[in-house]
């Protein structure tokens, strides 16, 4: 009978030392959960904007918390993206416009397909002109999403050639079997322009040496992008759609600080639903 007993308590012993050995990897208590989906934040800005700088700290703040699973992308419009002239020795002279943020977001006083804007606001994962939010409230819309699965993967390669021609291959991944209508979007973004910015917060309230990061600069297939595949046709898990691009690099970009941007999206809810962004190989 002892003997049964001492060959019970060394197996429980045993068995709770080998619980205390766990392998890496494993879920700590309060980590965030992810999966592998990554997220878009449209961000409306512009450099007279004296609010502007507090999303870009909320984005910073939001990479720092999720990492590679925000993909920001900083458009300039309304009249707080307005320049003054091309004299390079007076503030507010760089012009980040584009044609895809004066459609969006609108241009000086023209209205841009979202309506009249106050700045600084976002889109966070979704297109529809319902889904704007303070930035703010930014986290609070992420981390209802950010443990979901993706149902798609992309992959993005990319170059330049000598004369400044920007090429780009995207291949969608089908992760998870569905019919859905499918719009893709592929636009080029730029970090690190040092340039003039208002801050409200900082005195004096115009910074000459401003940190300019996510910068959209164009879109290589229009506003809202194409539609890559209809909800007639079924997408089965491991399926793959390919699209290449190409344009002409603007003369005042930096390329080794230039990003391509591929993000796929529900055509019908307008949900965005896979991202990635990739530097452009020179």
């Amino acid at each position: 009978m002892k003997t049964k007993y001492f060959i019970f308590i060394l197996i429980i012993t045993v068995f709770f030392q080998a619980c205390d050995k766990i392998e890496e990897p494993y879920i700590k208590e309060g980590t965030v959960v992810w999966n592998g989906r990554k997220i878009i934040i449209y961000d409306f800005t512009g450099h007279r904007c004296g609010n502007c700088p507090r999303a870009h700290e909320t984005i910073e703040s939001l990479i720092g918390v999720y990492g590679e699973a925000i993909v920001p992308v900083a458009i300039h419009c309304t009249s707080f993206a307005r320049v003054t002239n091309t004299d390079t020795t007076v503030p507010f002279h760089y012009d980040f416009r584009t044609e895809m943020g004066d459609f969006l977001g609108g241009r000086d006083n023209e209205i841009g397909f979202y309506g009249e804007l106050a700045l600084p606001t976002g889109l966070v994962n979704n297109l529809s002109a319902d889904k704007f939010f303070n930035h703010t409230s930014w986290g609070t819309e992420i981390a209802k999403i950010i443990s979901s699965y993706p149902e798609y993967l992309i992959n993005i390669e990319s170059g330049i050639s000598a004369d400044s021609i920007i090429e780009t291959e995207v291949m969608i991944t089908t992760s998870v079997n569905n019919s859905r209508k499918l719009g893709l979007i592929v636009l080029i973004t730029e970090d690190n322009i040092i340039e003039w910015q208002t801050d409200y917060e900082h005195v004096p309230d115009k910074i000459e040496d401003y940190e300019h990061n996510h910068v959209l600069r164009a879109g290589f297939n229009g506003n809202f992008g194409e539609i890559i595949k209809d909800n007639t046709d079924l997408s089965s898990n491991g399926d793959i759609i390919t699209r290449t691009y190409s344009l002409k690099a603007g003369s005042d970009w930096k390329i080794s600080n230039c990003s391509i941007v591929a993000f796929i999206y529900d055509y019908d809810t307008k949900e965005v639903l896979q991202a990635e962004v990739s530097h452009i190989t020179e």
